[in-house]
């Protein structure tokens, strides 16, 4: 009987040890509650699309729609982030950060192609009026800080450049200026500035400043390709020097560029 007694015990230990060693790969019920991690490249299939449509768009010359899909690419990578917290800042979302790059330098090149084609001198006497919609604009921000806007101040700049709005547009790259002094955004942006309203040799020192801000940014270097091909009669020799820079250090391919340069 006491033999009985033993082994039916040691039984129960051995049931216990298997149970408490094989329990994490069983079916608890904490375990089935649990969502699956979704793959990141299913996750990014309707960015992927959005880019696609923004491409297809760009292609057929509709480059404010195109504008208009590359900004919800932009939304949806950021509910991504919002949404995936303790992946953000690993390898695996590298890609996520590049398809923001890639958007934003989309966007930027759209923009600057609105530019090129639409701007016009537009002379602005008194400036009152202007720095007083500033202020406000400064103050609305305030209140609705957390808030996402519509436009990014770099946009408004854009935008002021592309209906010649040159005042306007000064005005904000000064306080860009003054809060970054010698930034390379801002810099940027006073080059395209100048390269509207015809002022290449302005518009060349303001671009070496911005390469010399941040050598590993392609911005500046795409920026000076596109001055240098403005020339008459066109440099593309230099320009494409440029542009491969911008290239090298990581810049996504700009075929508008590539074709002026051939």
């Amino acid at each position: 009987m006491h033999k009985l007694i033993t082994f039916l015990a040691f039984l129960a230990v051995a049931g216990a040890a298997q149970a408490s060693w094989y329990w994490p790969f069983g079916s608890d019920s904490s375990d089935e509650e649990a969502k699956p991690v979704r793959r990141l490249s299913e996750i990014m299939e309707p960015v992927s699309l959005l880019i696609d449509e923004a491409s297809d768009l760009a292609a057929d010359g509709k480059s404010q729609e195109a504008i208009e899909k590359y900004r919800e690419a932009l939304k949806n990578l950021d509910e991504i982030e919002v949404e995936n917290p303790e992946r953000v800042t690993t390898p695996e979302f590298a890609t996520v950060r590049n398809k923001r790059a890639y958007v934003n330098a989309a966007i930027d090149s759209l923009l600057l192609a609105q530019v090129r084609s639409n701007a016009s001198s537009v002379a602005v006497s008194d400036t009152t009026e202007l720095e007083k919609k500033l202020a406000e604009e400064k103050k609305d921000g305030k209140k609705t800080k957390g808030k996402k806007k519509v436009l990014t101040r770099r946009e408004r700049i854009m935008d002021d450049i592309e209906a010649g709005k040159f005042d306007s547009a000064a005005v904000r790259i000064e306080e860009m200026l003054a809060e970054k002094p010698n930034g390379a955004a801002a810099l940027n942006l006073k080059a395209m500035m100048e390269m509207a309203q015809g002022k290449a040799k302005e518009a060349e020192k303001t671009l070496d400043q911005a390469i010399m801000s941040n050598p590993r940014s392609h911005f500046a270097y795409y920026n000076m390709a596109e001055l240098l091909l403005q020339a008459s009669p066109p440099k593309k020799d230099e320009a494409r020097r440029y542009y491969e820079t911008g290239r090298a250090i990581g810049g996504p391919k700009d075929e508008q560029l590539e074709e002026s340069l051939r």
